[in-house]
């Protein structure tokens, strides 16, 4: 197989306003008759936003605020895009030629398999030699075209889970949640707006001075972290847009044993097909590294920075406030923090998508995505406004527990209660953040607006319990039983710390 440019390549799938589809090449990207990317895999498509957004930050950063504006009112000519991304182009080829696109630069002795492994989901090796891959099958896909081989390659280094001895985790670690602005629902944005808006200026620090192994790892030999030395790649030995490109994985995919036919991906035709690859273990191990589309919690015991990941049932708006600004314990992605510098009117309203991956070790459980709301107003300096949405978080936090154990005392506990719970209560705390910042200055409507929310955590785990101690008369839990479990559950919450702060607060 011949080696192709990603960057002349048409082989981004894109969605137009109109609802015809097409490929794109990357410096297309600015068609204003571009809706969306349009991956037929989730994980693809948050990949394939990370991409672009990537190969913008690193060729095409704007200096300063001023000028990110500017191209955002203005729009983007093609003749500069272009020959941003032409300083690029020697990186940007994939193929049997090295240096080769997220591979590693010398050519690899270690193990041949299936190219399925380079899927996400894909069963690990010893699930394969146990024969316990019973729900996600070995083989389920057997050749793919050139074009999925990118995005597959891409999607697995940066989200990169632990992959046995020495197969290293992503510059992230395994299953990050990737943060990014865009623009409110049901709005006609095209896509160039969507990526601009997940764009930085960079300081002199941070902008590469050159596009080498710095930036791209695979440029270069792969610095491994074989034992006894173990040894890491920090920020410091490497450009700040690394971030982007990191590579953890040692892969080389074999373009040489190829096949003609479909691709068990896309379903396309191809002449070459790939069907393998070999791997190596101990590639880069990344650490101290802060992504800017990431957000991070705080060690308790170290004080480092610590990548939120993906966790069961997903996100919800418990973990909102954390997302969208710096707190005691988390810290918000940069880009977060630089959206709320740009100048946009109050009436411009914009959210931030949520996805990753949730894994259990190298197993993939499940893919998120969640959409939470960006209000410029919780970042005002000497704004209160965190304080009152933190205890109303609390509030809800410590609500549930209590839903749980008057359930269970009726034999209706289950992992269903908590999803609901943080389903059904989201539209009210929503509601009563958006009151909370109308009557910001007006301390007796706070209080209002506290005490309403109270009310709506009171009023809905009653009527759950409710719904279920006595919706079936036939039931032989004894009467005296359900009541003194709902009587324990209204007491209790009323004694809960946040209820008091709130009911004294007048």
């Amino acid at each position: 197989m011949s080696s192709l440019s990603l960057l002349d390549e048409k082989w981004i799938p894109v969605i137009h306003f109109d609802g015809h589809h097409s490929k794109i090449k990357p410096s297309e990207l600015i068609d204003e008759t571009i809706s969306d990317i349009a991956y037929f895999r989730s994980d693809f498509q948050g990949a394939a936003y990370q991409f672009l957004i990537g190969l913008l930050q690193t060729t095409f950063f704007p200096e300063d605020h001023d000028q990110w504006q500017e191209y955002w009112r203005e729009g983007i000519e093609q003749s500069e895009l272009d020959k941003a991304f032409t300083q690029a182009k020697s990186t940007m080829q994939f193929g049997v030629t090295k240096p080769a696109f997220m591979q590693d630069f010398t050519k690899l002795d270690g193990n041949t398999v299936a190219i399925f492994s380079l899927l996400v989901e894909a069963p690990g090796e010893n699930a394969i030699k146990k024969n316990t891959d019973h729900f996600i099958k070995r083989d389920f896909v057997k050749a793919i075209c050139a074009h999925c081989a990118v995005i597959s390659l891409f999607t697995l280094q940066t989200n990169a889970p632990s992959g046995g001895q020495g197969h290293r985790v992503s510059l992230r670690g395994g299953g990050p949640i990737t943060t990014l602005i865009m623009p409110a629902l049901n709005t006609a944005t095209p896509l160039w707006k969507k990526l601009w808006l997940n764009v930085m200026p960079l300081d002199k620090k941070e902008r590469p001075s050159k596009f080498d192994e710095l930036v791209f790892p695979w440029l270069a030999p792969t610095q491994t972290s074989e034992p006894p030395k173990n040894l890491s790649v920090f920020p410091l030995q490497a450009n700040y847009c690394q971030a982007f490109w990191g590579m953890p994985r040692r892969i080389e995919l074999d373009f040489e044993h190829t096949e003609q036919g479909h691709c068990d991906l896309c379903g396309e035709a191809s002449s070459q097909l790939i069907k393998q690859y070999q791997t190596k273990n101990y590639g880069i191990q990344y650490q101290d590294w802060i992504h800017p589309l990431t957000p991070y919690r705080k060690d308790n015991k170290t004080g480092a920075s610590i990548p939120i990941k993906g966790q069961p049932g997903g996100l919800a708006y418990r973990d909102w406030l954390g997302m969208v600004i710096n707190t005691n314990d988390t810290q918000s992605a940069e880009i977060v923090s630089a959206h709320y510098q740009r100048r946009f009117k109050s009436t411009e309203k914009f959210g931030l998508w949520c996805f990753g991956y949730d894994f259990d070790n190298m197993k993939a459980r499940c893919w998120y995505e969640h959409a939470f709301p960006v209000i410029p107003a919780l970042a005002e300096p000497d704004s209160d406004l965190e304080d009152l949405i933190s205890l109303s978080l609390a509030l809800a936090k410590d609500t549930l527990p209590l839903l749980r154990k008057a359930m269970s005392a009726i034999n209706r506990q289950s992992s269903a209660v908590d999803m609901a719970y943080w389903q059904e209560t989201e539209p009210a705390f929503y509601q009563f953040v958006n009151q909370l910042i109308e009557e910001k200055d007006n301390a007796n409507g706070r209080f209002t607006c506290l005490s309403n929310w109270a009310k709506s955590l009171r009023n809905y785990i009653t009527q759950t319990f409710d719904k279920n101690a006595f919706a079936n008369p036939d039931e032989r839990i004894i009467a005296e039983i359900k009541i003194s479990a709902r009587d324990k559950l209204l007491t209790d919450f009323n004694k809960l710390k946040q209820a008091k702060k709130i009911k004294d607060a007048q």
